[in-house]
Formats: structure tokens, sequence, C-alpha cells
């Protein structure tokens, strides 16, 4: 069967190979319906931060991003920052937003070559409704400042979400918002495996700025600037959600990611548990409402079957794309 060949830009066309993603920690304070990490496999071992510092450095990656769980939790931030920054490393965190005043900031992210700010909504009582979090941003103006005055970049990073920013205008608007904060740029990306919110931005925006129904072959990151604000479009091709084609036997490249126990894994590793009774109710509830196909129920069905880990091998299809 011939394979489906990627977009050479897209993750897993295997572009972005100078990046390490590094899972830091397993914990979150937020309650994002979508998170791809509640379905994650999460090591039992925890290596001390000097490790993971050593385990970064040795793949030779010159941009190093750290993630979680929340990251800004870690204990060590300061310390595997500090130590990266200074091996000539270019530094990456992105984070929900909830640890950044001006003072921790300072004090725990000097060094850094830049920040994704996840916020979705450009009210904090709506964005606390979609994650949990009740965020105050004026601080988070006030860290952005901080950040800047270290020569750090700041992104903004916003889930377009049915009833939250869904509409050409509320782009614009959250742009305007972003502005207002004094980010340096903004991301628009769509939900992964959640139809239920789904917002397609190829249709919301006519089909501007080079956006698709097919990015798997067309592109899944299109890169623009609006309103004077650069924006970068992060769309799902159907190896991510149902609402688009599926690719038939899809190439893909892999990438590394460092997890918290100090080793490297080929890609994000899924848990071991199975789907529950509730879950699979739901998948076949969604085939009966023509929202999923059977043959892709079927499939998820499958690798649900097949999916295991083996001390360090890849889990299942963490591939060249998490998010």
């Amino acid at each position: 069967m011939t394979e489906a060949i990627p977009n050479p830009d897209n993750f897993c066309g295997g572009n972005f190979q100078d990046w390490l993603e590094v899972n830091l920690l397993k914990q979150c304070n937020a309650t994002c319906s979508w998170c791809i990490e509640k379905a994650g496999w999460h090591p039992k071992e925890v290596a001390s931060w000097d490790k993971i510092v050593a385990a970064a450095l040795e793949t030779g990656r010159e941009n190093i991003i750290l993630l979680g769980g929340e990251p800004t939790l870690y204990r060590h931030l300061h310390d595997v920052i500090h130590y990266l920054n200074t091996a000539k490393r270019k530094v990456w965190i992105t984070t929900n937003g909830s640890m950044l005043t001006e003072d921790w900031t300072r004090e725990n992210l000097y060094g850094i070559h830049g920040v994704n700010i996840s916020l979705h909504h450009v009210s904090s009582f709506h964005n606390s409704m979609i994650t949990g979090l009740k965020l105050d941003y004026k601080a988070l103006s006030q860290s952005i400042s901080a950040l800047h005055d270290m020569d750090a970049s700041v992104r903004l990073n916003c889930n377009c979400i049915a009833l939250s920013v869904d509409s050409e205008d509320r782009i614009h608007k959250y742009i305007q918002f972003a502005k207002d904060l004094g980010a340096d740029g903004v991301r628009f990306a769509e939900l992964k495996m959640d139809d239920d919110y789904f917002i397609d931005l190829a249709k919301i925006l006519d089909y501007k700025y080079d956006l698709n129904d097919d990015p798997f072959t067309l592109g899944c990151h299109k890169e623009a600037v609006i309103d004077g604000m650069p924006v970068n479009f992060r769309q799902m091709c159907g190896l991510q959600t149902p609402l688009r084609p599926k690719p038939v036997n899809p190439k893909q490249a892999t990438k590394q990611v460092l997890y918290y126990d100090g080793k490297i894994y080929n890609g994000w590793q899924l848990k071991e548990d199975k789907m529950t009774k509730g879950e699979i109710k739901k998948l076949m509830d969604k085939v009966a409402q023509g929202k999923i196909t059977p043959e892709d129920a079927a499939d998820l069905l499958k690798g649900e079957m097949e999916d295991s880990y083996d001390n360090g091998k890849s889990a299942g299809s963490g591939g060249g794309c998490v998010y």
C-alpha cells in the first residue's frame, strides 16, 4: 500500500528536528478538557534535575522546550533554565500562566529564550471556565514586560473553541488583546480529538492565510501577519481529528521526547490503561450520531488493543506530532 506523505514543513514531515521537547513533570493545576497528557504515559521514576539537564544536552539539540504537566510548577525550574542557558541552548517554555507574576518571573525564568502562554479567551473569567484557573491579566502583562526586560519573546497560544474564539471577528479581537498584554505573537490552534468543540480555522477564515482542508499534505502550520501581529495557525489533520479525512498508511517522522525519568523516548508515550466502558460507549454514541465513521472507531479500538509500552520504546502513535 502506498504511503501518504506529509508536507515537509509539518512536524510529522521532519521539520523542527532541532527541537527537543521535555516533559518535566506530570502535575498540572489546570483542568482543560482536551488535555493530551490525560491519555499520556507517566513514568514511575523521577530523575534529578541535573540528570534531566545532562540528558537534554547529550541530544545536541539547540532548542529545548519545557513542557509538562505545568512546567512552572517544577521545583528546580530555575536551575534547569540556568544550566541549559549556560550551555548555549535556547530554552523555551509553554505555560498556562498561573504562576506568572513579575517577581516570580524575574526569579525563576531568567535566561529563558521564549515563553508561550496558553490563554483561550480575552476574558479572564471565560478563560477560567475553560482551564479552571483564575488568572490576573494585569499581572500577566507585568510578567510579559519583565520577560522583555530579560530579552525573552512572548507568544500567546489560543485554542480555538466553540463559543469562545470561534469566528474571524473574535480572532481579530484576540489579536488586539494580545497587543494590549504586550505579546510578540499569537498562535491559533484547532483542538485535537475534541470534535464537540472543534472550530475549523480554514472555514471561519474563508481559507485565507493558506489554511486548507488537508493539513497532512498541504501543511498544518501557517504563518501570517494580521493587524500588525505575527500569527501562527496550527491545524489538525485526520490523524488528530475525525472531522478530516484520515491519511492512509501515513509516513511520519518521529521526534525525541525527554521525560522526567531522565530517559529519551521516540515520541510522546501512550498510557498502558485501556478505554473504560464509559469511554467506549461515548465512542459508539459518536458513531451513532454520525460524528465519526465506524471505520475510524474500529481503528481507535484496535489501537487500544495494540498499544503498550516497553522500557522506553514508543508506545503508540506519538509519531512526529503531539500539539
